[in-house]
């Protein structure tokens, strides 16, 4: 029989038996028993091919296999004793052994859980850190603390652990561990955690709890004041900061202050004093001053304070001069300067309306002016050394003269009695009026020095013939121009004859194609009646002969001249031959 056998709770647990008779023989009995304080206690006898089972706390659970080895279900802890089996043999008397069952259960993994009151660092004695339990374990598990990874061990007024031991109505077990400890300022980042330790098999294994950081009091040592953003880059309409932060838990009472010429002011009403935060919204030119954060630290009721200056950079006093400032005419030019106070360096660029950047310091000069020209240009004074602070000052630089008619609807192609739209557009300033010398349906659109009239009118027989005049002026002159206007049908009959040119000229080309086409073919003789072909005289087949035939009038045949270069009578020129030897 093996000397130990290890079951867990609620499982089966098999204890074997072998065994052996001289002469092969045959066991008579087999009695199986447990020991209760030194005395051996049946549990059943197998003999005969059956099984007689004791009253026993035990019946019920109790079973012999094929290999006579006995079976105990639904383990308890209870069951954690020494089991006999005895056989019997006849004349061969009888014999015995033993084994040890050993029952457990795997503990739970254990819960951890810190003090919530917080310890005050370097307290003169040991105060409770946090609390560790495991349950249902069988036998009873072993706790042990480790603090940033590292085992505690007890230590004399530092280190001590108070230990409890419950067992339930089922037997199994219920481990507490509560750690004691005196802590320091640093301890505020350590982490504490627990393990159960337990025997399985001959090994020892363990189950660890989460970790937990406590809660350490100690008294403020430093006090830090700092702006945010960083204070060389706040600028006018900024939201800032000042966070006042001390190394005391818990935080003490913040109080702020700003210095006056007389005094130092209370401001803790703009700050959240619970946290060390004095929020100033949209600050100016008069944010710009001493700031102190004051802290009480209500432990040991000592203060401290720090102070910090506040610089709030601004671009004021922006402002523009127009050289020369009387009112400006076409072609002539003007100077324009910029100046600003800030106190950061400031660049200054130039736009125009659109966006545009057209010139950068702080003159901008145009020269030969016009109605065209931009009317309106920005200065814009930039500190580069703050991002975001820049401000700007807009000028209207305005070019008056006569107006100058731009655009106008002529010549305009239009038919008798139809509805028709005139449009004239001139540019001008000051801003011109426009006349028509026919009457009808206007309608004016103004857009910076442009004005544009539009004319509705029915054409009569009169306004085709004599068109209709655009008139405008303003303080400095008159403008004005003809529209005139064309007869629709007339433009459209000299259409039709140019179409009409165009199509005969295309019926003569396609012809004189057809004709070549087919003469290519040989479809159409080229000769007129009378007229002989090129031939060779038989005589002279070898030689190349070529017939030039005539029938033109007398002075066109002295085109061809005999050797001596006199005309011959007309009478020959009927025929000719021209024998062009080799």
């Amino acid at each position: 029989m093996p000397e130990v056998v290890e079951a867990e709770i609620e499982s089966t647990a098999r204890i074997e038996c072998g065994f052996s008779i001289p002469g092969n023989g045959s066991y008579t009995f087999i009695d199986w028993f447990y020991v209760d304080r030194g005395s051996p206690v049946k549990l059943l006898r197998l003999a005969g091919g059956e099984v007689l089972e004791e009253e026993t706390s035990y019946k019920g659970r109790l079973s012999v296999g094929e290999d006579l080895a006995l079976a105990i279900s639904r383990v308890t802890p209870q069951d954690a004793r020494t089991f006999v089996c005895r056989v019997g043999a006849g004349s061969q008397d009888v014999g015995e052994n033993r084994t040890e069952l050993r029952v457990y259960k795997v503990p739970e993994t254990p819960e951890i859980e810190a003090s919530s009151a917080g310890v005050p660092a370097h307290s003169p004695s040991t105060l409770q850190i946090a609390q560790c339990v495991s349950e249902n374990s069988f036998p009873p598990a072993n706790i042990t603390w480790y603090k940033n990874g590292e085992q505690l061990q007890a230590e004399e007024n530092k280190v001590k652990f108070l230990a409890t031991l419950t067992r339930k109505s089922s037997g199994l077990y219920t481990v507490s561990s509560t750690l004691f400890a005196v802590v320091t300022r640093e301890d505020r980042s350590s982490l504490f955690h627990c393990a159960v330790h337990y025997w399985l098999r001959g090994q020892r294994l363990s189950k660890t709890s989460r970790r937990v950081n406590i809660t350490v009091f100690y008294p403020t040592q430093h006090v830090e004041l700092h702006i945010v953003p960083t204070a060389a880059l706040v600028k006018e309409g900024d939201d800032v900061k000042l966070v006042c932060e001390a190394d005391g838990n818990p935080a003490p009472v913040f109080s702020f202050y700003k210095k006056s010429p007389e005094d130092w002011q209370d401001v803790s009403s703009l700050a959240d004093t619970s946290n060390g935060v004095l929020s100033l919204h949209g600050v100016n030119k008069s944010s710009s001053g001493l700031y102190r954060c004051q802290i009480l630290d209500l432990d040991d009721m000592t203060q401290m304070e720090k102070e910090v200056e506040l610089v709030v950079n601004y671009i004021e006093g922006v402002r523009v001069q127009m050289e020369p400032s009387s009112p400006l005419n076409e072609g002539d030019s003007v100077r324009l300067n910029c100046s600003a106070h800030s106190p950061v360096d400031l660049d200054f660029q130039w736009t125009d309306e659109k966006g545009r950047k057209v010139a950068e310091g702080n003159q901008l000069v145009l020269r030969n002016l016009t109605f065209e020209t931009s009317s309106n240009f920005s200065c814009q004074a930039v500190a580069r050394s703050v991002p975001g602070l820049e401000r700007s000052k807009q000028v209207a630089v305005a070019v008056q003269g006569k107006p100058r008619i731009v655009a106008i609807s002529s010549p305009l192609y239009v038919r008798q009695d139809e509805v028709v739209n005139l449009t004239c557009k001139a540019i001008a300033f000051p801003r011109p009026s426009v006349r028509w010398s026919i009457n009808g349906t206007t309608h004016e659109y103004v857009e910076n020095q442009h004005v544009a009239s539009n004319l509705t009118v029915r054409v009569s027989h009169e306004l085709l013939r004599a068109g209709a005049m655009c008139r405008v002026s303003n303080a400095l002159g008159v403008s004005e121009k003809h529209i005139k206007l064309l007869d629709g049908k007339t433009s459209e009959s000299k259409g039709v004859i140019i179409v009409a040119i165009i199509v005969c000229i295309l019926l003569v080309a396609v012809l004189g194609s057809v004709i070549y086409f087919l003469h290519k073919k040989g479809k159409i003789s080229c000769g007129r009646a009378g007229k002989q072909d090129i031939t060779k005289p038989e005589a002279r087949k070898d030689k190349n002969v070529v017939e030039v035939k005539s029938d033109k009038l007398a002075e066109e045949a002295g085109l061809l001249q005999g050797a001596n270069g006199e005309r011959g009578p007309a009478a020959d020129q009927s025929e000719k031959y021209i024998d062009l030897r080799n």
